[in-house]
């Protein structure tokens, strides 16, 4: 396991971000803390209060968090890529593109899972089992491990990519299979 600035979009394999429903997600968040920090700079204007002041700059902390998501969620690059000697995650990153690049042999087994949360909601997501050794080595790094940690206490898996179209992870598991050595599993749960 080596870590990696981002996930390469060149391989045999790729999965990438949707970059306008990334920022479809955000766009309503966005434009009320737009607006709402107009509305209170307005308000600033007109009485001068220090309220006004506070409340306008939490939006526009707000509005720049925001944009920092779809920064981290759409511009970081693909959040899975493969070819015949290797496989690229994304793990994380919000100012900065976490990514790992792992050996066909590091990994066990790949499951595709269909996640239940809270209100029905559900998704479905690419887990990746890793080998005794590789996975010390992911928890060791300390800007990997607590990701590492929360997606196992979740997923089960310390690695895992998540995409709502189902037809895609169908897709990138075939492909997958195809070019993973005969030593990886590869299963499905619901």
């Amino acid at each position: 396991m080596r870590r990696t600035a981002r996930v390469p979009d060149d391989t045999k394999v790729v999965l990438p971000v949707r970059t306008g429903q990334t920022v479809r997600e955000h766009a309503t968040t966005i434009a009320i803390f737009a607006l709402t920090t107009v509305l209170a700079g307005l308000g600033v204007a007109t009485t001068g209060s220090a309220v006004w002041v506070v409340i306008g700059s939490l939006c526009l902390a707000g509005v720049v968090l925001e944009l920092l998501l779809v920064r981290a969620q759409a511009g970081f690059g693909p959040q899975l890529a493969a070819d015949s000697d290797h496989v690229w995650v994304r793990a994380g990153g919000f100012l900065s593109p976490r990514s790992v690049r792992l050996d066909w042999p590091e990994v066990t087994t790949v499951t595709l899972h269909l996640w239940r949360g809270r209100r029905n909601a559900t998704a479905r997501y690419l887990a990746f089992d890793l080998t005794d050794e590789a996975t010390a080595e992911l928890t060791a790094d300390p800007r990997l491990a607590t990701r590492a940690r929360r997606l196992t206490r979740v997923f089960g898996s310390p690695l895992a990519v998540a995409e709502q179209r189902a037809h895609v992870l169908d897709q990138v598991l075939r492909d997958l299979r195809d070019l993973a050595p005969d030593g990886v599993r590869f299963t499905e749960k619901s």
